[in-house]
């Protein structure tokens, strides 16, 4: 058996989620369970399976859709005193995005052989105020990814 995984949460939550695949991974947010997002980045068209082929140079990329670990992380708690100052969830979870890109990018958290394919350029929010709150967050969020991904440890779908 090559895993096992948990998908625990609301259908209508908030997540930041990590598809990794061999030396690359891809950071996304949803406001909803998950499991719909990673469905259309599987898709020839989807962005993750786009970005691969761009980061691999229009190689194929069938090895690294055989090998692929997804983790997850509802982010409602975390977010929730935030979002009474965006009207919703959007918001503080596009800039929770950003700061992991920023972090592992800038950090190198996940090793320097992990290329980061995803990019927050178009959905980095601006005129955002909670940055220390976004910063926090990110880095327990970090902390618990590097658990997950230990080697040691089961692949596991935490949400």
């Amino acid at each position: 058996m090559s895993g096992s995984g948990i998908v625990r949460g609301s259908y209508y939550e908030p997540h930041v989620y990590f598809i990794f695949s061999k030396t690359v991974v891809y950071i996304g947010e949803t406001q909803n369970i998950p499991i719909r997002r990673w469905s259309s980045h599987l898709d020839s068209n989807g962005s993750f399976c786009k970005n691969l082929k761009r980061h691999l140079g229009g190689l194929s990329n069938q090895d690294y859709l055989n090998g692929m670990s997804f983790y997850s992380f509802s982010c409602k708690n975390e977010l929730s005193d935030i979002q009474l100052h965006y009207c919703g969830y959007r918001i503080p979870t596009q800039a929770l995005e950003h700061r992991l890109h920023e972090i592992v990018l800038s950090k190198l958290v996940f090793g320097n052989n992990i290329s980061v394919i995803s990019e927050t350029t178009k959905t980095a929010p601006r005129n955002f105020y909670h940055w220390d709150d976004i910063d926090r967050i990110a880095v327990r969020l970090i902390n618990k990814m590097l658990y997950f991904r230990d080697e040691n440890s089961s692949p596991v779908f935490v949400i």
